[in-house]
Parts: structure tokens; sequence; C-alpha cells
């Protein structure tokens, strides 16, 4: 099947290796994603205006006559292209995906798995954005932990998995971003497994030796795609 793909300016500079691994899972699957001709950001990190939506709504335009179903893998872009599909009326029908939300149980129980993640140790952890608000987050908030469970992983990190990190005030205030993240950080166990190139940057710079990781890492480590997590 084909998606239309809007990488956002994270995974097109910091998180090119979500990026990466991303368009490597959908083509293992047998998905194409299409690049959005063009793209321009979305305006991510200053969350609120309705400027937002208008950057959004023009990534949508350029679209044309590419797939009506839009992939997003970053949350805020993903958030803000929902708001704008929801907010401007197109002539075309558009759906915004966040890949989680093409990750069920049949999907997993289609993979050729290398390796099972038995006797290990993860906190699933969606950040701000994937889980809220109600009109914009994923349909599954338990996505993760599924995934993982199905793997024979075990999971940790309950009370957690939708606190704020901080990220967002990394670059104007990185103390604030510290104590969140080291407060996430001591109150969970295990390896920290994210989709968010924000929490990503902010959970990996305060972590010490614990490990960091995109969900996508895991996936691909268990078709066997990577030897190591």
């Amino acid at each position: 099947m084909d998606y239309s793909y809007y990488p956002g300016c994270s995974l097109k500079g910091s998180a090119s290796s979500l990026d990466r691994d991303v368009r490597k899972i959908f083509n293992l699957l047998g998905h194409n994603l299409l690049e959005i001709p063009d793209w321009n950001c979305c305006g991510a990190l200053e969350y609120g205006g309705k400027e937002l939506t208008n950057l959004s709504r023009e990534n949508i335009r350029k679209i044309e006559d590419g797939p009506c179903e839009i992939i997003a893998p970053c949350p805020a872009c993903y958030k803000n292209l929902k708001d704008a599909n929801k907010d401007f009326n197109f002539k075309t029908n558009f759906t915004v995906l966040h890949p989680l939300e093409l990750f069920d149980k049949e999907l997993l129980a289609s993979l050729k798995v290398k390796h099972d993640l038995k006797g290990m140790l993860f906190t699933p952890y969606y950040g701000c954005v994937l889980l809220r608000p109600e009109e914009t987050a994923i349909k599954n908030k338990y996505i993760m932990e599924e995934i993982i469970t199905f793997f024979s992983g075990e999971i940790d990190g309950e009370k957690v998995r939708d606190k704020c990190c901080g990220a967002s005030r990394l670059f104007a205030s990185k103390m604030v971003t510290e104590k969140l993240s080291k407060l996430l950080l001591e109150q969970s166990k295990g390896i920290i497994v994210v989709f968010c190139p924000m929490c990503h940057m902010a959970m990996k710079m305060f972590s010490k030796k614990r490990k960091v990781i995109y969900l996508t890492d895991l996936l691909l480590y268990v078709m066997g795609e990577k030897k190591f997590l």
C-alpha cells in the first residue's frame, strides 16, 4: 500500500535514524512511503498558535494527487497535521496516521521473528502528545506495551508512561528538562522505548548508561535487521 509521508524537521536532522528505520520497516511490510514534495516545517515546538495549523495545511495541500493516508512519525508533527486536517475543508478526505496506529496484532503475527525479548525489561514512554488530547491521541494507548509483551518482553514504568520529560524546554531551560527527565528515569526500570525524537534526545542526554531506544530499533531487532538493542 502507498502512503503519503511527512518526515518533519527532526527526522531529517537529529532523528535521521528514526526516518531511516521507519522507511525500512514499512518497506519490509510491503508498503511505500511517498514523501510529500517540498514539505515545510509544521512549527512543532511552537505549540498552540493558529498559524501552526496553517503551516500544516500547506503540507496537506502539497500532496495533490498522492495517497490520502498520511504517515507522520513525529508525535508533534502528527498532532499538528491532524489539527489542520480537522480545521480545514480539503477536496480530498485525508487521514493522518501515526505508525503506531498500523501496528496491530495481525501485523505483529505476520512478522518473521529472529529474536524474541525474553528476559528483557522495558519502559514504554509515550510522552505528552501521543496520548492526549483525546481528539488527536492514538487509538490504542497501550500499543507499545502490547508489542513488547507479544515478543515476550517485560514491562515497567506504568506511572511515567505519559509524563512530561521537558524536551520542549531543552533549548530554553536545560535545567528544567534535566529535572523532569531524571524523575522519569528514576521512577522506571529497563530500556526506555520512545517514538518521539525530542523525548529521545532529552532522555538520552540524561540517562547516563541507561539505554534509550526508538520502538523501530526494537522491531528491527526482533526481525533480525539489527544485531543488538
